[in-house]
Order: C-alpha cells, then sequence, then structure tokens
C-alpha cells in the first residue's frame, strides 16, 4: 500500500520552521527538531562535566557521548568507534587534512571538484600547499549540474593521494557517483574522503556502500 509523506506533521516537529523562511543551506547551520532541543535541554537539567573524569556529571557526559556515536554509527552504516566530533565539518576537514598531508611528499597528487563546497577543498588545497603537492580538479558539467565520475580515470594515478567528493551538493542537489569514484580512488591506492553533510539529512547513507574512508 502506498504511504504518504506527511509535511505538515514533520514541520511541525522544527520550531524554527515556524518563522515562515525557507533554510536551503545546510552548511549556514542545520535546525532541529523538538526531540533534539528537549534532548539538549534535559542533559543540562541533570547536570554535565568534562568527559573522563571520575564524579556523576562526568560520567553522564561519558553516557551521553557514546550514545551519540552509536547512533551516528546506526544513521550512517559506520562504527561507533569510528565517529568523532567536532565544531563543524570544516574545522574537522581542516584537522584531517593536516593529519593526512604529514605523510604526503611533493610531487603526490590529491584530487578535489568543483561541486564541492568549500569546506570539502580548501583545507586539502592549503594542505596540499605546505606538502608540496599536486591538487587535480573533477570538473561539473555546467548543463546539468552531475559530476561525471568518469573522469576520474584520467585524474586519479599512482601518485594519488586522496580524492575529496561530496556526497550531494549544497547548491543543486546533485549526488555523485561516490561509489564508482572511490572505486577508481581505491584501485590507485588513494583514499576517498566523502563529504556527507548534504546527504545524508535526505537520504540513507551507508558510508561502506559509498565506499567513503
Amino acid at each position: 500500500m502506498a504511504t504518504t509523506f506527511d509535511v505538515a506533521r514533520v514541520r511541525g516537529s522544527y520550531p524554527a520552521l515556524a518563522d515562515g523562511h525557507a533554510y536551503l543551506d545546510g552548511a549556514a547551520g542545520t535546525q532541529v527538531p523538538g526531540s533534539v532541543i528537549d534532548a539538549i535541554a534535559a542533559a543540562y537539567r541533570a547536570g554535565i562535566g568534562n568527559i573522563g573524569g571520575a564524579f556523576a556529571a562526568s560520567e553522564r557526559s561519558d553516557a551521553i557521548v557514546a550514545e551519540a556515536r552509536r547512533a551516528v554509527a546506526d544513521l550512517t552504516g559506520g562504527a561507533a568507534s569510528g565517529v568523532v566530533f567536532g565544531p563543524s565539518m570544516t574545522a574537522l576537514t581542516y584537522r584531517m587534512s593536516a593529519a593526512l598531508a604529514r605523510g604526503w611528499a611533493p610531487g603526490d597528487e590529491i584530487v578535489v571538484s568543483r561541486l564541492d563546497h568549500d569546506a570539502n577543498i580548501r583545507p586539502w588545497i592549503q594542505a596540499a600547499a605546505r606538502a608540496g603537492a599536486v591538487v587535480r580538479w573533477a570538473e561539473a558539467d555546467l548543463a546539468t549540474g552531475e559530476l561525471p565520475a568518469a573522469q576520474y580515470a584520467e585524474l586519479v594515478g599512482d601518485r594519488t593521494r586522496l580524492v575529496a567528493v561530496t556526497a550531494a551538493s549544497n547548491v543543486l542537489g546533485t549526488r555523485p557517483d561516490v561509489a564508482a569514484i572511490a572505486a577508481v580512488a581505491h584501485a590507485a591506492g588513494a583514499l576517498c574522503y566523502v563529504d556527507g553533510v548534504h546527504a545524508t539529512p535526505h537520504i540513507p547513507v551507508d558510508v561502506s556502500a559509498l565506499g567513503a574512508d
């Protein structure tokens, strides 16, 4: 039996949407439902402290973080032990790029795309510059808004260390064939870093199926 999506009910669970505005860009800040607001308020009412401490407030914080990691792993098909929280996707990507770039050498290559949000471009470009690595660009098809996966066969080579790509464009909603792109990267021994910020709220996400490292 066909089911319908109750837009009014879902919108009603997000208090911020009552202001009548349409929030189109997830990168500008994600609105949350009342259940999330209630959970945050409940945590502060109970009292929390720095994690890793030997007192009750700290133990509550540890439990909240552990449960949050399990929830994110369930949402993305990942492992709770691999979930790391941070202030923003941009900040986390800067940290990841700085860590990975320590193993890059002059002449190594990375591949970024014109379709991506700047948060998945600039950190990699700056890290490449510091390491002396070469930046190669995957081009979007301006007529269709798509990111052709076939071009990666020419862009990725023996010196490629990382391919960064979005799972969905924050501007167009375009969803590249990430699994195909990741397969090319892995065949060359490179890592594939996937920005899932704009895909995860809208479609089922499985990091293993995507090939995301």
